[in-house]
């Protein structure tokens, strides 16, 4: 190997070339072997110069190494905050899936197996959606950083918890939906209906006979059926055995979700008839009030059996993702 193959230049485009879109990365290819071929090293250095001005005039570099900035500057400010966490299952939870959902939206915009790529809706909407949800949990964990109060260090561990369901959900949904998972629009439609239609039947069955159940057996019930469901509309000749897994795990982690916020808007602005009376050692007065605050707490188990779901989507949508299209022979 020529010695200047390894020398500042080389390495100066070489991280350049990385962090071009695929569609600019082609030409970074070839100016890098342009300048195999130039010995001067300040002829090396001056053509490098060169071509990183040429790339960022056309605002894709200077738009990566911002994304760049961006994703490391959120990772500093979670890690920064989980270090002064005291319970330590909390702080590892949290650097985990905080890592995975910056991994995601660095990914979103490079070819790769986590999800869309490119300057497409899709990806914008994924980097969107990823940038948003950290920057609410960077916000946070800012905010939270030196509390004041015990009951504000509870709040603000609390508020973080609940930022990684969505977090979750994106990590889940990102290879999913990318071009090389397994996950068919059928599989998409028929899994994401069969969660809505499973939540129109919970829905229903609380208002016609109320209240909404104080316990959570029959979420899990409905959340198997609709997995089944799923899985069933996806059995025909057309359908494949990872496709099948992806709409029983999507259908299951749309169903406790939908649920869960069906649950929250009743608790919250539902008839006092859908409210269970769960809170005895209140004044009577009170009891709606009390049960209307005390009926979220045994849902929150769903939640967050929803964001498990969702994180071993993902999982599977990834160990189940075909395999590149063979390029021209």
């Amino acid at each position: 190997m020529n010695q200047t193959d390894q020398d500042g230049s080389a390495r100066l485009l070489a991280a350049a070339v990385r962090v071009m879109p695929a569609v600019r990365r082609d030409w970074g290819r070839a100016m890098q072997a342009e300048l195999a071929s130039i010995a001067a090293r300040p002829e090396r250095r001056s053509f490098a110069r060169g071509c990183l001005r040429a790339a960022a005039t056309e605002f894709h570099l200077l738009r990566g190494v911002v994304h760049l900035f961006v994703v490391l500057g959120t990772l500093g400010t979670l890690f920064s905050w989980t270090a002064a966490v005291d319970y330590a299952p909390l702080a590892w939870i949290l650097s985990i899936v905080l890592s995975a959902l910056a991994t995601v939206c660095w990914e979103a915009r490079r070819a790769g197996m986590l999800g869309p790529t490119g300057d497409g809706v899709t990806a914008w909407l994924l980097r969107g959606c990823g940038y948003l949800i950290a920057l609410a949990i960077g916000t946070v964990a800012v905010a939270h950083a030196h509390p004041a109060t015990l009951e504000a260090a509870d709040a603000g561990d609390g508020i973080l918890v609940f930022a990684t369901v969505p977090a979750s959900f994106l990590i889940g949904l990102a290879p999913t939906f990318a071009k090389r998972s397994a996950a068919t629009g059928r599989v998409l439609v028929t899994a994401a209906g069969s969660g809505l239609a499973t939540t129109m039947v919970w829905l229903l069955i609380v208002v016609v006979a109320p209240p909404i159940p104080a316990s959570t057996g029959s979420v899990l019930a409905l959340a198997g059926v609709s997995a089944a469901g799923a899985v069933l509309a996806n059995s025909g000749r057309t359908g494949t055995t990872p496709g099948r897994l992806l709409a029983g795990l999507l259908a299951t982690a749309t169903t406790m979700v939908l649920i869960f916020v069906g649950v929250v808007l009743l608790a919250h602005w539902g008839p006092d008839s859908v409210i269970p009376h769960i809170t005895p050692h209140a004044l009577p007065a009170n009891q709606i009030t009390e049960s209307r605050i005390e009926i979220v707490d045994p849902y929150v188990l769903i939640l967050v059996l929803s964001a498990i779901a969702a994180t071993v989507l993902g999982l599977a949508a990834v160990a189940t993702r075909r395999p590149p299209a063979a390029g021209p022979s």
